[in-house]
């Protein structure tokens, strides 16, 4: 569906003419999107100011190991070591140049350039109409977990940005076919794969993109195979040491700390049977806006509670354990369910739409036809980052591994989703202001919390020395 307030010019028009009539200057959307982008970097470089650089992983270890050698540490010497290599190398440059306060700067200006690709992204998609790319972007500026996670010493910050980039290139693919971008995008994630396993979750969804694009422009078969051939060859020559790395030293090539360390002892048990599955209880976490036994047996929860608020404490911002401020959390979970039933919503649309591609009377519109590939695909990517998490988390049963912050590489989907959903949600008035109206009121808890954080952190500095709660430990026999 084409955006329904862009500005049109008149059909039926010369050329010159319509080039005359063409606006020339920004519209009161366009401002208003920049302005959010604006916020989003502005609140970033503060964050990045008051919030301490370290987490409950401590990449630093492997950071001034590699910085010290030059040479990727075995899985077995650090927490962290069990990653690929790539962030370690990049961070290992700046830490010889400006030490630790380097290193934290590369999280602030990847976060930056995540930012600023995901609004390009944004930009780049003519079926989302300009409303619905600002409120996308606001939730990319503003909320709290994508924006620490970001800036913390860390993969996830290169994660993140690889993640977008990816489906930036799927996009840039779909509208101009060639080797170069087939190439470009294997390259995008084999430098993935290099930097966190995640991406792991990528590779099906991604073939399956460059087959059915290459199907719209009746490329031959013979000829999608070698282009899928080259795609996968790049990706996999890029990414593939630290998996072949562990499986020759270990016999498993996504060996982890799961496996290598006795920590995850007092993180068991999490399963207590189908009960983990589908306990929904959201007043668990409303009553308990950190993680507590009534909420880290709840896979659905532990995912809701972690991606909407800091529901592990993990950093120097400690109003998550301060009540009654941290009932700004309790605050938070409920109004966060409108987006997310917006998302549930946009995506069970994403599906539907993504499925006709392959009904008897395909979609005859290219952009209709574009949308369900492009947004059915990235979809996929979604579904096997969460089936990943899902797997790992049951297999270890351990309750730190269920956090949204590792669905993060695939972030963009979630505002697709959302995108989709307030679509849905535009036909009656009453229902459509009714969302902005909550959209509005989580964004207003967005900046309350990073307020207070910022308060808190000014008036009683944190001693890295005695952040007692990192890493969080609770009773897991406690029910």
């Amino acid at each position: 569906m084409a955006a329904k307030n862009k500005r049109r010019i008149p059909q039926g028009l010369k050329p010159s003419e319509q080039l005359r009539r063409a606006p020339t200057h920004p519209s009161y959307n366009d401002r208003v999107f920049l302005l959010m982008l604006g916020v989003g970097v502005i609140v970033r470089v503060v964050v990045f100011i008051y919030i301490g650089h370290f987490n409950n992983d401590n990449h630093m270890e492997v950071i001034k190991y590699v910085a010290e050698h030059w040479l990727p540490p075995r899985a077995d010497q650090f927490n962290q070591a069990f990653h690929p290599p790539l962030y370690y190398f990049l961070a290992a440059t700046l830490f010889h140049l400006g030490d630790v306060t380097a290193v934290h700067g590369l999280s602030l200006l990847l976060s930056i350039v995540t930012l600023a690709f995901i609004a390009y992204l944004l930009r780049q998609l003519p079926w989302m109409n300009d409303k619905i790319q600002f409120w996308c972007l606001s939730l990319a500026a503003l909320q709290p977990q994508f924006i620490m996670h970001g800036l913390f010493i860390s993969n996830d910050a290169l994660a993140i940005l690889w993640g977008v980039l990816i489906f930036f290139q799927c996009r840039r693919l779909q509208t101009q076919l060639s080797r170069f971008n087939i190439c470009l995008l294997g390259t995008w994630l084999g430098l993935g794969l290099l930097t966190k396993a995640t991406f792991l979750a990528f590779v099906c969804p991604l073939i399956l993109f460059v087959w059915m694009v290459g199907h719209q422009h009746k490329w031959l078969h013979r000829r999608l195979i070698g282009e899928l051939s080259l795609f996968l060859l790049i990706a996999l020559l890029l990414g593939c040491y630290k998996y072949a790395e562990n499986f020759f030293l270990f016999g498993n090539p996504t060996i982890s700390n799961l496996d290598l360390w006795d920590w995850v002892r007092t993180q068991r048990p999490t399963w207590i049977g189908l009960q983990s599955l589908v306990d929904l209880n959201l007043w668990h976490l409303v009553r308990n806006p950190i993680i507590s036994s009534s909420t880290a047996h709840s896979y659905p929860l532990m995912l809701y509670g972690s991606f909407w608020y800091p529901l592990v404490p993990e950093s120097t911002f400690q109003g998550n354990l301060l009540s009654p401020v941290n009932r700004l959390g309790s605050l938070i979970y409920i109004t966060a369910l409108v987006p997310t039933a917006l998302m549930m919503t946009g995506a069970v649309r994403m599906v539907k739409i993504a499925c006709s591609c392959f009904s008897a009377t395909p979609i005859t519109s290219v952009e209709n036809r574009d949308r369900a590939v492009y947004e059915g695909c990235l979809l996929f990517t979604l579904v096997l980052n969460l089936t990943l998490i899902l797997a790992v988390g049951w297999h270890s049963d351990v309750w730190s591994v269920f956090q949204g912050r590792l669905l993060f590489p695939s972030y963009f989907v979630f505002l697709l989703a959302l995108g989709r959903g307030m679509e849905w949600a535009q036909s009656p008035p009453l229902i459509t202001n009714a969302v902005r109206i909550m959209m509005s009121v989580l964004m207003a808890l967005f900046l309350i919390y990073f307020l207070i954080e910022f308060w808190l952190a000014s008036a009683y500095p944190v001693n890295p020395l005695r952040t007692y709660h990192m890493p969080y430990t609770i009773d897991m026999n406690a029910r």
